[in-house]
């Protein structure tokens, strides 16, 4: 167990990530594993509103937009900054 602190709590609206799919174990390539999107926004637990626990994010390839939980945000590949 790692103990540096994880990519999705440093996500901010603008931002484009690299999204873990989920239940794709059986496929052989690494990157079919992992899909891109744009956060338009991030959304608090109810305990603390400033960490984020969901994430909504529009697909880059299709334009789908969807709610996704913020741990399976793998990593932060543009921010919006820049």
């Amino acid at each position: 167990m790692s103990s540096a602190t994880p990519d999705f709590l440093f996500v901010r609206p603008g931002d484009y990530v690299a999204i873990k799919k989920e239940n794709c174990e059986d496929t052989k390539e690494k990157n079919e594993n992992y899909w891109v999107g744009q956060v338009i926004d991030c959304i608090g637990g109810a305990r603390n509103p400033n960490s984020w626990t969901l994430f909504q994010v529009a697909n880059i390839d299709n334009g789908e937009i969807t709610i996704i939980n913020a741990d399976i945000v793998e990593k932060i590949l543009k921010p919006s900054g820049s």
